[in-house]
């Protein structure tokens, strides 16, 4: 089953925690991490708007083109209109709608000749929501998966999937590399 991940390294080594939204188990709900500084001082410094990724691939979960979470003074994500988060808004309902590719939907549709998808497919009907195997879910090959001999980032590179789910949510982790 494919899932949308939030990750955490506490004590990395270094001193410091990192997180991040991952799919690169694929993706099956909108996801966002925020970082509240509950009142101390190092973590108050560091501007929101960094701290706080997210990832809505799904149709009814994206917000309006003109969508303002700050209008009349409200805050978002522990953001204000002082230091707004850096909303996408080049993402439509179109690329949203069609991000992931029939072969990695969780409910496969039957193509429309005699099985078979005709390229582009982009006159079929999609479900308003279909969960998203990565490419390294449904196929489980070393280049997908980022293994063996595609172990290093110089020799895995991001598949269809994973550049598509990077289009749709620029904050994500998408492939192991």
């Amino acid at each position: 089953m494919p899932t949308t991940l939030a990750e955490f390294t506490l004590n990395a080594g270094d001193g410091s925690t990192y997180y991040d939204v991952s799919l690169v188990d694929g993706y099956n709900l909108p996801l966002a991490i925020t970082m509240l500084p509950h009142g101390l001082s190092r973590f108050a410094a560091i501007p929101q708007r960094l701290t706080n990724p997210s990832c809505v691939g799904t149709v009814g979960d994206l917000a309006p083109v003109n969508f303002n979470p700050y209008a009349g003074g409200q805050t978002f994500l522990g953001t204000t209109a002082a230091d707004p988060l850096p909303l996408e808004n080049r993402v439509t309902l179109s690329d949203v709608a069609r991000w992931c590719p029939f072969a990695l939907q969780v409910s496969s549709m039957t193509g429309p000749s005699e099985g078979v998808f005709i390229y582009p497919d982009t006159n079929l009907e999609r479900p308003a929501f279909n969960p998203c195997l990565s490419a390294c879910a449904r196929y489980n090959q070393p280049q997908d998966c980022c293994t063996g001999a595609y172990s290093s980032p110089t020799t895995c590179s991001p598949s269809a999937y994973s550049r598509s789910a990077k289009r749709v949510c620029p904050d994500a982790y998408s492939y192991g590399e």
